[in-house]
């Protein structure tokens, strides 16, 4: 199970009103990553049930150390010091909360309670057209921007996180590595601005340190989320992710979590309101997975771990998919053969959404179950004894069954397999996007995918789709 799997778990019985299961998760999480985020945050929503102001906000400390730009955290510390009579850096607190753009609306709405005011009274800051426009891809204006909030708030160190990045985006990396510096001052243990000197480092030569820098992050950072986001914005760089680590709960206590999974597989996390998840994971434990080998010095993610598919089978007609004149997507899997026409990335995106509500999951070839001459045959949801069913319909079986754990275990295998047929593997990924708990892990596999088939533009925009759909979940 992935660190943010087992998160996921905490915030969902913390919201169920299961205190004891979230505080067992939660430390289970912190033997293993003492300074893990979401768990310290857990902790602290636990310390503040618990009316330990103390406790709350030492863990809240820790969460806004690594993740300046933490929304929640900020909110949280703002009812910890009204609670605590502590009205001015209440009133701070949240309006660092609010200009950070939550889109959770909990979160919103405690900060806004905290400052006492309606969300249309609020003036729009520096601060916050400073990160839209950074959100938007416009790194200049955001430094502008970012430049007029820093002096006007010089301690705020998430103002002037949003300052490096905008620096770094425009490739100005010694002015970047400066105001990084000045962001590890603060909070020393902040990952964003540790991945941008990391890089930076392996600009200048120096890919050895830069690679023992983001090496360490993953003590804070598992799974290395903002090293994918950041990272997966370049064409090409010399760092290697590390492969993903998994980490075992107890029996006891998945026992325990079993409805709660369940809960969690019908509660849509899309606002990062309920979990601290990544959310490019399901809720649902995942079984121990093998070490895979390490990615390729070029290659923006690590390498899924490589488990052997079934028995080959000679593969049936895949479902249609509708394409437009461009080829974006190949109708068959026959025609995905014949077409050498790139896929286009654009096209998806745009159709995904309004495909994954408008259009039922995607027909699925599934063998019949045996019977006499003459008679009814039915339909069966597994395949019958000594039918053929490939790897490739496998999948398209699991999501059209909402399988998505075990769906996203297929496609994985698929991807690191390098199916030599690139543009039926490119289809049945670009087909896995379109459904709203795939679109994450799917976009990210489909830049792995890109990496291998030598398209490393390609890669990159997948990469950074996968960021914005994850950064938009996550709020």
């Amino acid at each position: 199970m992935r660190p943010s799997e087992a998160a996921h778990l905490a915030r969902q019985a913390l919201a169920d009103g299961d205190a004891t299961l979230a505080r067992s998760i939660a430390e289970r999480l912190l033997v293993e990553f003492a300074s893990y985020p979401p768990a310290r945050l857990v902790r602290a929503l636990l310390a503040e049930q618990a009316n330990d102001i103390d406790a709350a906000l030492d863990d809240l400390r820790g969460v806004t150390s690594a993740e300046p730009a933490n929304a929640e955290a900020r909110a949280v510390q703002a009812r910890l010091f009204q609670r605590r009579g502590d009205t001015d850096r209440a009133r701070v607190a949240a309006r660092q909360a609010v200009e950070l753009i939550p889109s959770s609306p909990d979160v919103l709405e405690s900060a806004l309670e905290v400052l006492n005011v309606e969300a249309d009274s609020l003036d729009t800051s520096a601060a916050v057209l400073a990160r839209v426009h950074l959100n938007c891809g416009w790194p200049d204006l955001a430094e502008r921007h970012a430049r007029a909030a820093v002096n006007e708030s010089p301690e705020r160190v998430d103002v002037r996180l949003t300052l490096a990045e905008a620096l770094w985006r425009l490739g100005r990396l010694s002015a970047c590595e400066a105001e990084c510096r000045v962001v590890a001052d603060q909070a020393e243990e902040c990952v964003r601005a540790a991945v941008m000197r990391a890089h930076i480092l392996s600009e200048r030569g120096r890919t050895a340190e830069g690679q023992e820098l983001l090496d360490r992050i993953g003590r804070i950072d598992p799974e290395f989320r903002e090293a994918r986001e950041l990272l997966g914005t370049l064409e090409v760089h010399r760092l290697v992710l590390p492969n993903l680590v998994e980490i075992t709960l107890p029996p006891e206590l998945l026992r325990q979590s079993n409805g709660t999974v369940e809960a969690a597989a019908e509660t849509s996390t899309d606002d990062g309101v309920h979990a601290a998840a990544s959310p490019d994971t399901d809720p649902t434990p995942a079984e121990d997975q093998e070490d895979g080998q390490e990615s390729p010095t070029e290659t923006l993610g690590e390498t899924p771990p490589q488990v052997q598919p079934s028995q080959p089978a000679e593969e049936l007609p895949g479902p249609e998919v509708q394409a437009d004149s461009a080829g974006s997507l190949p109708r068959s899997s026959e025609e995905a053969v014949e077409s050498p026409e790139p896929l286009s990335l654009d096209e998806v995106a745009r159709d995904s959404d309004s495909r994954s509500e408008a259009v039922p999951p995607t027909a699925e070839v599934i063998p019949m179950a045996s019977a006499g001459e003459g008679e009814p045959v039915a339909p069966t949801d597994e395949p019958a004894a000594g039918a053929a069913f490939s790897t490739f319909d496998w999948a398209r079986h699991l999501i059209e069954h909402s399988e998505w754990t075990e769906a996203e275990r297929v496609l994985t295998d698929i991807v690191t397999a390098n199916d030599p047929d690139v543009s039926r593997v490119d289809g049945l990924l670009l087909e896995a996007v379109a459904h709203r708990e795939l679109r994450v892990p799917a976009w990210k596999l489909l830049g792995d995918h890109y990496m291998q088939t030598d398209r490393p533009q390609a890669a990159a925009d997948a990469y950074l789709r996968a960021a914005n759909v994850a950064g938009g979940s996550a709020g």
